[in-house]
Formats: C-alpha cells, sequence, structure tokens
C-alpha cells in the first residue's frame, strides 16, 4: 500500500477544519478530564480520613474500580451501538455523579464502599466506548496519528489543571470538597450531552445508521 503525501499546508487545513467541528465538544472534553484529574492527589487522603479504608482496603477499592471498568468495556461499547452515544454519555455521567454523591453525603462501611467503587468502574465503561467513539468520527483517515495527537492534547489539558485545582481545594478546604466539585463537574457534563443536539456531538455522516443506509439502502421497516 502506498501512503499519500500530504502537504504540512493541507495537514494544517485539514486539522484546522477538525477543530472547528470540536468547538461543540471541547467543553466536555476538557472538563470530564478535569473532574477525573481533581481525584488524582486527593483519593487516598479521602479514602483514608472520610472513608476509613486502610490501605489494604484502599487497594482493593481500586482493584474493583477498575474491574468494573474492564467487565463491562465492551458490554457498554455494544450498548452503545445501539442505543446511541449521546445517550450513553449522559447515562454515564449521570451514574458517576449519583455514585460520587453518595460517597459523599453516606460515609459508606467498607463493604458498601466497595460496591459503589465497582458501580464507578461500570459508570466510567459507559462513558469511555461512547466517547472514543464519537472522537473517531473527527479524526482525519490520513492524519490518524496527527488527529489524535492533538484531541490527547486537548484533553490533557484537563489533567494537568484537574490536581493543581483539586490540590488547592483540599488544602483551603476538605477532600470532600474537591469529590464534590468534580460530581458537580460531572453533572454538568451529564446536562450538556442531554441538551446538546446528536447533529452536534457527531454528524449526519459519522453515524453507524448512515453508514448502513450508505451501504443497503434505507430500513423500509423501521
Amino acid at each position: 500500500m502506498r501512503l499519500q503525501n500530504v502537504s504540512f499546508a493541507e495537514q494544517a487545513a485539514g486539522l484546522r477544519r477538525r477543530l472547528v467541528q470540536l468547538k461543540w465538544l471541547l467543553p466536555g472534553m476538557v472538563l470530564q478530564m478535569t473532574a477525573a484529574g481533581l481525584l488524582l492527589p486527593i483519593l487516598p487522603g479521602f479514602a483514608a480520613d472520610h472513608l476509613g479504608l486502610s490501605q489494604p482496603q484502599y487497594s482493593l477499592m481500586l482493584i474493583l474500580g477498575g474491574a468494573g471498568a474492564m467487565l463491562f468495556l465492551v458490554p457498554m461499547g455494544k450498548l452503545a451501538d445501539r442505543w446511541g452515544h449521546k445517550q450513553m454519555l449522559f447515562a454515564g455521567f449521570v451514574s458517576l455523579t449519583v455514585v460520587l454523591a453518595l460517597l459523599i453525603v453516606s460515609m459508606p462501611p467498607p463493604a458498601l464502599t466497595m460496591l459503589f467503587a465497582f458501580m464507578l468502574g461500570l459508570s466510567y465503561s459507559a462513558v469511555l466506548p461512547a466517547w472514543n467513539a464519537v472522537l473517531s468520527y473527527l479524526v482525519p483517515e490520513d492524519q490518524k496519528g496527527t488527529g489524535w495527537g492533538v484531541l490527547s492534547g486537548i484533553e490533557g489539558l484537563g489533567i494537568m489543571i484537574g490536581p493543581v485545582i483539586g490540590g488547592w481545594i483540599t488544602s483551603q478546604y476538605t477532600n470532600a470538597a474537591a469529590i464534590s466539585l468534580s460530581a458537580a463537574l460531572l453533572a454538568v457534563l451529564a446536562l450538556f450531552y442531554l441538551i446538546l443536539p446528536q447533529n452536534k456531538l457527531v454528524s449526519a455522516g459519522g453515524t453507524l445508521q448512515h453508514k448502513r443506509e450508505k451501504a443497503h439502502g434505507p430500513d423500509r421497516g423501521s
């Protein structure tokens, strides 16, 4: 297979067009990474001080959260393809918000905390496949490396900002305050994806239904 030579000017023009398409997704890209980044510096302290977990229990909580995500990534990805990426993003961010809020207000016993950790992982598995699918529609076919690099760089802004804000809030207030801000950002994201029109999230040419109809003709029975 021969690679197509694309000039730098053509690459820049293509990426500029993609960034214009991203204007509706930029808030979500930065906010969701900021919400995740907020948790990084304060999660061990929150687990010890607020939830009363020992170090082994904290390690188990992380394992269960990871297991909840890993076990459900494929099923949630299939559901996103059938149900719709917008709907899965909304459902996933609502679930993350609710579980974080429960951790903050209830101070659950360790056994229930482990269940909440598993539910957090499960909720994340609803978001990740749908989000990656949406981003994949915006990556130029002939510039995948550059395109994903740009998208990763934008998301990296949130990862940089989140720990700084989380650390500052914890130093001024409490670990629970930083977790509360993370939950609030996730709630804003859920509302954002609820009201965002479908055609602003993924163009008609990027939907699986459109591709099926283009290949086989519209389904007259639907």
